[in-house]
This record gives C-alpha cells, sequence and structure tokens, in this order.
C-alpha cells in the first residue's frame, strides 16, 4: 500500500499512532491531506452501501445517522454532505452543484472522510476486507 493509503488505513482504523506519523511525515515533505485516495474510496464506499437504493430520504436517512454516531458530528454539515452523496450516485437534486461549488478541496475531503468513517463502520469490514478495499480504491486513485 501507499504512503496515502496507509493515512486512510489509520483514519478509519483509529490508529492515531500511525496517523500522527504519516500526518508528520506528509509535513516533512510538503504534502497535504490525500485527498485523491480519500475520494476514491468514499466514491466507492457510497455504492457499495447504495446500490440501487438511490433515494433522497436514503440519503437524508444516512447523513442524520452520520451525525448522530460521529463523535463530532455536529460539525459536519448535512447540506453539503447529502450533496456531496447525491452528486456520486447522480441523483438530481436542486442545488447540490451550486453547494459542491461553494467548497474547498480541504472542506469536501473532511466531509467525504467523516463520511467514510461512517460508511465503513456500517460494513464492519474485517481486516482483509478492508485492506481488499483500500486497494481497490487506490487502484481507482491511480486510474487503474
Amino acid at each position: 500500500m501507499e504512503e496515502n493509503t496507509l493515512f486512510l488505513k489509520a483514519l478509519l482504523e483509529q490508529d492515531w499512532e500511525s496517523y500522527d506519523a504519516l500526518a508528520d511525515e506528509f509535513e516533512r515533505q510538503g504534502k497535504g491531506t490525500p485527498v485523491a485516495i480519500i475520494g476514491c474510496a468514499f466514491h466507492l464506499a457510497v455504492h457499495r452501501r447504495f446500490g440501487d437504493n438511490r433515494s433522497v430520504e436514503e440519503v437524508i436517512r444516512f447523513v442524520a445517522d452520520a451525525r448522530a454516531f460521529l463523535s463530532e458530528g455536529r460539525d459536519l454539515p448535512a447540506q453539503e454532505a447529502e450533496a456531496l452523496i447525491y452528486a456520486t450516485l447522480d441523483i438530481d437534486v436542486p442545488g447540490v452543484e451550486e453547494t459542491i461549488d461553494r467548497l474547498e478541496i480541504g472542506a469536501i475531503a473532511e466531509i467525504e472522510g467523516q463520511l467514510l468513517f461512517k460508511l465503513i463502520a456500517d460494513e464492519d469490514l474485517s481486516e482483509e476486507q478492508l485492506d481488499a478495499f483500500l486497494a481497490e480504491s487506490e487502484a481507482l486513485a491511480k486510474g487503474e
């Protein structure tokens, strides 16, 4: 696994020692948050979670559940979180494009990361399953 993927794995597993070490290394290298792997993993996880059940109501319910589940969930902006999921699933909802256009790339990665944490927690993956998911995300990020 590449460093960016290991960073995401540490985050999802709440391995804060590895997370901090990788974050420090990224800072020394002048790199920012690995937004590509987060975005690709988010894309895959959203499609796995919602599959053919692509309704506005289901997205709203999921985001509400995520906000309740996450320790910092009250800080998760519901409208923006819903918009990112709608866009990923190609659900046509008025205002989605405008909402996303107002977001900085760092904010998008943060929201996607929080939602991804809930999506992965809901799947209750074994370590092997998580590694396979991350490998698929890494391949997508590389354009493979």
